[in-house]
């Protein structure tokens, strides 16, 4: 099976114990979200590396990480931005808006993908996206999960990447968040090391979840893949 992952996080040591076909992935977007830990790379030619300031820690951002975020984008035409974006349930949004729309704008100025992680805040970042995000090379909505909101982000371009954590939702739920989205404008991920409890693998996922889309595994995976490659290939 074609096995891609459009969010996780290598600088947090993955295993295998976590992640049990990590070796199997055929490509991965690994995110930096702290600026302490932008100095970490890897060699791995599966890997695309992604460069940001999370919400969580958007003090973090002034005019200095801002240029050297550029500077690190500059010097790595495959970098993207993020984990990057906004969330209602920790911190203050007022807080994170301004270092989330710089790094957005950062990526539409330098043709990059954008990682945007969204919790509670689908009406502010859906009207960034529409503001500021028009010359990304492609948004990656993270860990999506608000069936409210898919038409009018599919409408903006985005991709919306599901987590394994969306199978703890009921099955009515689940049913109706997977079946509103167009399957080409599907990612899977795992947020890996920070996975959800009984996270095996992604295969299982990519399994589970064909169950919900009325596709083969192995024909959604290869699927998930060439969305994954468009997406980072623009």
């Amino acid at each position: 099976m074609l096995l891609t992952d459009s969010h996780l996080h290598l600088s947090d040591r993955i295993g295998s114990e976590v992640y049990g076909d990590f070796d199997s992935l055929e490509s991965y977007v690994t995110c930096v979200a702290r600026v302490q830990e932008w100095g970490f790379s890897t060699d791995d030619p599966r890997a695309t590396m992604s460069y940001g300031v999370h919400p969580w820690y958007c003090e973090e951002w002034n005019e200095e990480t801002a240029k050297r975020l550029e500077i690190i984008l500059e010097s790595n035409p495959k970098a993207q931005v993020g984990e990057i974006g906004l969330d209602s349930k920790r911190g203050t949004v007022e807080s994170q808006v301004p270092s989330f729309k710089a790094q957005l704008s950062l990526a539409s100025r330098m043709d990059r993908v954008a990682s945007v992680h969204d919790i509670g805040c689908e009406e502010k970042v859906l009207k960034s996206v529409r503001e500021l995000g028009k010359s990304c090379r492609g948004i990656i909505l993270h860990s999506y999960s608000s069936d409210s909101y898919i038409k009018p982000f599919v409408g903006e371009g985005c991709m919306l990447s599901i987590n394994p954590r969306i199978l703890t939702r009921s099955e009515v739920r689940l049913n109706r968040l997977l079946k509103a989205i167009p399957l080409e404008n599907l990612l899977l991920e795992t947020d890996s090391p920070h996975v959800s409890k009984g996270f095996s693998g992604m295969e299982d996922f990519v399994t589970t979840i064909s169950g919900y889309v009325e596709v083969e595994p192995e024909e959604l995976a290869r699927i998930i893949a060439g969305n994954l490659r468009r997406t980072l290939n623009g």
